[in-house]
């Protein structure tokens, strides 16, 4: 009796490790709790939040360097150029 008394309290922590989904980091039962940064700006605009007027200088930003880059490109590999050639459809 008092064997089967020592088994059952030494199995009971691996069947309870079973029974309930494990953390990992900020996911528990494999949801993610830990809300994103696109997440909350997704939230927020949804909710009619205006962005910040940071947050507006820094998509500006982004917006312009993006535009910078494409600009370069253009002019460094032009549509139709050697190097862009649009294959034949067969």
């Amino acid at each position: 009796m008092a064997r089967l008394l020592v088994a059952a309290v030494l199995l009971a922590p691996a069947v309870g490790a079973y029974a309930r989904p494990r953390r990992n980091g900020n996911e528990y039962g494999f949801k993610d709790h830990q809300p994103t940064h696109a997440g909350v700006v997704r939230r927020e605009r949804r909710a009619g939040v205006p962005l910040s007027p940071a947050q507006v200088q820094r998509n500006k930003g982004a917006v312009q360097k993006l535009d910078r880059q494409l600009l370069h490109e253009e002019a460094v590999s032009p549509p139709g150029g050697p190097d862009r050639q649009i294959p034949p459809i067969q």
